[in-house]
């Protein structure tokens, strides 16, 4: 069975993060955190989920924007400074990703006194184990964007389906092999181009589960109160508000929505803020008409003064996903 995930985003409901009832309602006598000069578990969950929904919001809405200026590259070839800004947020949106994961670590920590209890304690380790499955595709993106000198390209590709012309955008991390620049062929062994859209899906993913594993932790190491507390997390509602308003498509990778499955609950108000009108998004699904055909693409790369040989990015498939 696939994990499944419930977000509810009306404007009076609680917090869909698992972990965030237990970290409002815990028992502060038996941590350590502020003895290891930390926030208590709850200030730093909140300042974490905070930096990525904010990264993530940023990134989706200035993409719906470019989605929203034109289907022709000719016309957002001229948009430079959004195409900058989609590539610095996708950057800073993996990197908040990224250090959530040490941030989940400081906050189990702080309840074990040494590395020695942490090595011992089988919740802790259990927790680490699940945390490093969740995290894979995140760090390793992050990973070859800080030590490898690889920048983050756009890639782009007209299309046309069901009568309605459009384009897709997708991103690549830039490798060299052999003194050609072309996606990493350590990230992008299986396909050239990752979606964008997708990456905002796999980092809610990457969230959600982190904060399930994370509750499963707690639960087992600490005490919590019985009374249920006011938890609210509207800064987590509006990244998925602005990913749901993006269409679903992807470049041969795996949409993170075959992992788990993802139920968006919404009263009438909330339900109009995911309306972008833009063709695959949540309220205006893809046809199932099978008419498509895909037009021109571009791969982006920036000279170094230096290299001459690019190997531009060739998704072997691309596929339009249903919101069911």
């Amino acid at each position: 069975m696939k994990p499944r995930f419930q977000i509810d985003i009306s404007p009076t409901a609680q917090s869909s993060l698992e972990a965030h009832q237990v970290l409002a309602t815990l028992d502060h006598d038996h941590c350590y955190h502020l003895s290891q000069n930390l926030r208590l578990p709850l200030g730093i969950y909140n300042i974490s989920v905070t930096r990525i929904s904010e990264k993530l919001t940023a990134l989706c809405r200035r993409l719906e924007l470019y989605f929203q200026t034109s289907s022709k590259l000719d016309a957002l070839h001229k948009k430079t400074e959004t195409r900058k800004e989609l590539i610095d947020y996708i950057e800073l949106s993996i990197y908040a990703a990224a250090e959530h994961v040490d941030d989940i670590d400081s906050i189990a920590g702080g309840f074990l006194k040494g590395t020695h209890a942490r090595k011992k304690n089988t919740a802790y380790r259990q927790l680490q184990k699940e945390v490093t499955k969740h995290k894979k595709f995140i760090a390793s993106s992050a990973n070859a964007i800080k030590h490898q000198q690889s920048r983050i390209r756009l890639f782009s590709n007209e299309f046309a389906h069901a009568g309605i012309d459009g384009c897709l955008h997708g991103y690549f991390v830039e490798g060299v092999e052999n003194g050609v620049i072309g996606p990493s062929s350590t990230l992008h062994k299986a396909q050239d181009v990752f979606s964008i859209t997708t990456l905002a899906w796999e980092i809610i993913l990457f969230v959600l589960s982190c904060s399930r594993e994370l509750r499963v932790f707690l639960n087992s190491i600490s005490t919590s109160s019985a009374n249920p507390v006011d938890m609210q997390i509207d800064v987590f509602s509006k990244a998925v508000i602005a990913a749901a308003r993006l269409p679903l498509y992807t470049f041969g990778e795996e949409h993170p929505f075959s992992r788990s499955t993802i139920t968006i609950v919404a009263s009438g108000d909330k339900s109009a803020a995911m309306d972008s009108n833009i063709y695959g998004s949540i309220l205006r699904g893809w046809s199932h008409s099978p008419d498509a055909t895909f037009g021109v693409s571009t791969s982006e790369f920036e000279g170094d003064g230096s290299t001459k040989s690019f190997r531009f990015a060739q998704p072997k498939i691309i596929s339009l996903h249903h919101w069911q």
